[in-house]
């Protein structure tokens, strides 16, 4: 869905944007916290600045399936230079430069005009069936609500911020769904905040290995 998304979004911006370093979300700063209900139970907390240009994403889940028990503990971080994905169990984790990031996502669409990229995003909302709701209210706040028939799956955003999502994966592995219970608008926030944990072992991405999966020519090339 996340990749989907990305690709919605790219399709509905000009070529010569710098993506990574636009307004992520339409609201300065704030905290949203969530309950996440289905085969994974658990909670997130998302703090952001600068319009999304910082954030700290913790979520905490215990999924039961098959007689088993996993817990997992996680942070996305994001700063002004770097985005981390990291694991608080394992205590390790991974790091890529926003701006390489960036030049992935400008290397994708180089040769695609603002036309091709906006019919892009209609032929994504085509295949995946995806439709425009009327607005819902959620935790007092009038949020913008999308369904994917192709998915199973509806979203709910507050200015750009999502609130809400269900997924219906069918099966053994049911229904989920992530939901806002609580959020700050506008509130300050340190910016030490995004910094990550210390005695985490981060290695830094190889992008070389990530251009040759997408067939993106490395520099050196």
């Amino acid at each position: 869905m996340m990749a989907m998304l990305l690709c919605f979004a790219l399709a509905l911006t000009a070529q010569d944007e710098d993506y990574l370093n636009m307004k992520q979300f339409d609201v300065k700063s704030g905290k949203v916290e969530y309950k996440i209900e289905g085969k994974t139970k658990g909670t997130k907390t998302l703090w952001f600045d600068d319009y999304g240009r910082l954030q700290y994403e913790h979520t905490v889940t215990t999924t039961k399936m098959f007689g088993m028990t996993t817990k997992e503990d996680k942070l996305r971080i994001r700063d002004r230079e770097w985005m981390y994905d990291i694991d608080l169990v394992e205590k390790t984790g991974t790091k890529m430069k926003v701006q390489d990031g960036n030049e992935m996502i400008h290397t994708m669409t180089a040769t695609q005009t603002d036309q091709q990229l906006i019919k892009m995003g209609e032929d994504i909302q085509k295949d995946f069936e995806i439709k425009e709701m009327p607005s819902e209210m959620i935790i007092g706040k009038e949020c913008k609500v999308h369904t994917s028939s192709k998915l199973n799956s509806k979203h709910w955003e507050y200015k750009r911020i999502p609130l809400r999502i269900t997924v219906d994966l069918g099966g053994i592995l049911g229904s989920s769904n992530e939901e806002a219970i609580a959020m700050e608008e506008n509130i300050t926030i340190p910016e030490s905040k995004f910094t990550p944990p210390s005695g985490i072992d981060i290695q830094e991405i190889d992008m070389n290995q990530i251009n040759g999966l997408m067939g993106i020519p490395n520099e050196e090339d």
